[in-house]
């Protein structure tokens, strides 16, 4: 791990302590602060000697606090149990700064999520109020200067990396980062470096907890280290009671309706929290604990049981698009007014969100207020074009079209295209974009072995990681140039092998080959039992096709033979013909929009023939009956005489 001054943080060994001056301000990272001293406070309540009345105290301040500022319903009942919860705890902690007494052995690990705060602050309580206790009163007026590790990545949440910042600065803390690695791989380094134990904010409701106790050591396969999780047996309520009773801060996150976060590519608002007004309530009011991780995303599927946070936008005539003030467009979650009264302010939590929620129809028209179906959600999905052939007019992409009609056929959603430059940047920022907000990512063009194909290193860069050549993918490509197959025949990347035989230098191939076998440091490398040698490469839920078209069809099918692309429900689609202009069926088309939020509705101009101006009017939904009474409706809003073929359902 670096020291913190590498960083983009650049905040570790602040010094100074709590002042008035370290309290955030303006666009706030934090809910409360350390002015008030309240880690100390917490300290003192924990070196009295006598146990009993110690927890007598601590269940005093537990429920002055709780009355005073609101910990959510049932929180009162709480503080009984919780002191007796929260004394065995601390204990824990001062028996590990006994055992692990010298500095760099023992760190701990603070992320900026609501239990590592819970543990930073309890750890550094525990260690004031042991020193009390064991009469070094010197050591007992020094909460700061521990080492807490801090696991940054690309896909970090601003507001954390913020909190977690302003938190170290605070307190004057020392800060270990580790940039852009995996859990294991920093500890390798931070063991190796003389760490010996590490106090983590686990709860048993976390997964793979359930044979991990207080004190537990690293895995088989793991580097060797204590595991210290001195909360281990708290709730989610527990954690609420501690955090706002004794008014210690936590990120601002939490106030905005996420209850467990993570990174940037797998965490949402949580939907429980959802309000009737399309507001979040805060993290403390959530009343079913179970549903804590809620708004996080599953690695083999995003945005399945999950909602999010929408924008409130104004709703607009015709059959235009909603759009946020930023241009780009949003759905309105089901059950909720596009206008409900008025706009909500720029920069409001209302507009805060950037995904569209999987629950919304898939019209970005505006919505009258309906209950949603109960069919699941459909699943949704994004598009990346990239080279620079594209954007200069050299060569007109197919793959996006081809990829669209069989993703629809499928009962998929396609959201966005993108077209993209050969820039690795951009490429990753796009990535990334498209990942946290659809279940499937298409990629088509940039891999080969050339300098403009970046699309392997802008991939894993949107996941903050590295290049690394598989060798099996290597081997099987050193051996097809030896066998002279085509990328025609095998479905590759973008030059042939022959092409490469071709290379009048062999440090060129091998040159070629191992770029052409690198991929993200954790993706999926699929071997298809087809008699193609070509494997499918796939990063979480982006999946990163080849940009010749003929190749780019043979990859997609060979990955949808599973039917991993098929949606639960298909669509029905059906249509009318006018003889009219757009304008003369506004309000038909508009009221007809209002009264079924989920059939797709659109307005098509087209050549008049025979005489008559031809406007086709397309309708498409899930649910049959839903798009039949549509259709009758619209039909029935229409002005007299412009009906001239009613179309037929399919």
């Amino acid at each position: 791990g670096d020291e913190a001054s590498s960083s983009p943080l650049a905040a570790a060994d602040g010094g100074g302590g709590a002042s008035e001056a370290a309290e955030p301000s303006g666009a706030t990272c934090a809910v409360g602060g350390f002015a008030s001293d309240p880690v100390r406070r917490l300290a003192g309540l924990l070196s009295e000697p006598d146990a009993s009345v110690r927890r007598r105290r601590l269940r005093e301040a537990l429920a002055l606090g709780t009355a005073a500022s609101g910990c959510g319903d049932g929180a009162a009942d709480l503080v009984e149990d919780f002191a007796t919860v929260l004394d065995r705890s601390s204990a824990a902690c001062r028996r590990a700064s006994m055992l692990w007494p010298r500095r760099g052995e023992l760190a701990v690990s603070f992320n900026g999520g609501k239990d590592a705060c819970v543990v930073l602050y309890l750890w550094l309580a525990s260690v004031v109020a042991a020193a009390a206790l064991s009469g070094a009163a010197e050591e007992a007026d020094q909460p700061g200067s521990q080492t807490v590790i801090f696991f940054d990545s690309a896909n970090e949440f601003p507001a954390v990396r913020a909190f977690v910042s302003w938190v170290v600065r605070s307190l004057g803390l020392h800060m270990l980062a580790v940039e852009n690695s995996d859990f294991k791989q920093g500890m390798e380094g931070l063991v190796n470096s003389g760490l010996r134990a590490v106090v983590m904010g686990q709860r048993r409701g976390d997964p793979w907890m359930d044979k991990v106790d207080v004190f537990s050591t690293s895995t088989d396969g793991w580097p060797a280290f204590m595991r210290i999780n001195p909360i281990i047996d708290w709730s989610y309520g527990h954690v609420w009671v501690f955090l706002r009773a004794l008014g210690l801060p936590y990120c601002s996150m939490y106030d905005d309706g996420y209850t467990s976060i993570g990174s940037m590519d797998n965490t949402l608002k949580n939907p429980e929290l959802q309000r009737a007004d399309g507001s979040f309530a805060p993290a403390f009011e959530l009343r079913d604990a179970s549903s804590e991780r809620a708004g996080r995303i599953s690695k083999s599927a995003l945005t399945k049981k999950n909602a999010d946070a929408v924008g409130v936008a104004n709703k607009t005539n015709g059959n235009k698009a909603l759009r946020r003030q930023d241009g780009e467009e949003i759905a309105v979650p089901p059950g909720r007014s596009a206008n409900p009264g008025a706009a909500a302010p720029c920069g409001s939590a209302a507009q805060e969100a950037k995904v569209a929620s999987p629950h919304c129809s898939p019209t970005l028209r505006a919505f009258k207020s309906a209950a949603a179906p109960s069919s699941p959600p459909p699943r949704t999905a994004a598009i990346a074009v990239i080279g620079n052939e594209i954007l200069n007019g050299k060569v007109h992409d197919v793959n996006a079209n081809y990829l669209c009609g069989q993703l629809h056929s499928r009962g998929i959603v396609v959201k966005y295209i993108e077209v993209v430059p050969d820039d690795v940047e951009a490429i990753a920022r796009c990535v990334h974009r498209m990942a946290t907000r659809c279940d499937f990512v298409f990629t088509s063009g940039g891999l080969g072995p050339t300098h403009d194909d970046l699309t392997m290193e802008g991939v894993a860069r949107a996941f903050g990681q590295c290049l690394v050549v598989d060798q099996r993918f290597h081997a099987m490509l050193t051996k097809a140039r030896q066998s002279g197959k085509t990328e025609e025949s095998s479905g590759g990347g973008s030059v042939s092998a022959c092409g490469l035989a071709r290379q009048t230098s062999a440090e060129a191939r091998a040159s070629a080959h191992q770029k052409m076998a690198s991929v993200p440091h954790t993706a999926h490398i699929e071997w298809f039992d087809d008699g193609n040698p070509w494997p499918l490469v796939t990063m979480r839920n982006v999946y990163i096709f080849t940009g010749l078209p003929t190749v780019f069809r043979i990859m997609f099918e060979r990955a949808a033979r599973d039917g991993r692309f098929e949606g639960a429900r298909r669509w029905v689609s059906s249509s009318v013909w006018l003889d009219a202009e757009e304008e003369e069926v506004l309000d038909a088309l508009q009221q007809t929009v209002d009264e079924f939020p989920f059939v797709e509705i659109g307005s098509y101009p087209a050549a008049q023939a025979e005489g008559r101006r031809r406007l086709n009017i397309s309708l498409e939904a899930f649910d049959s009956e839903a798009l039949s009474a549509a259709r009758v409706c619209l039909v029935a809003l229409l002005p007299q005489g412009l009906l001239v073929d009613e179309g037929d359902e399919g």
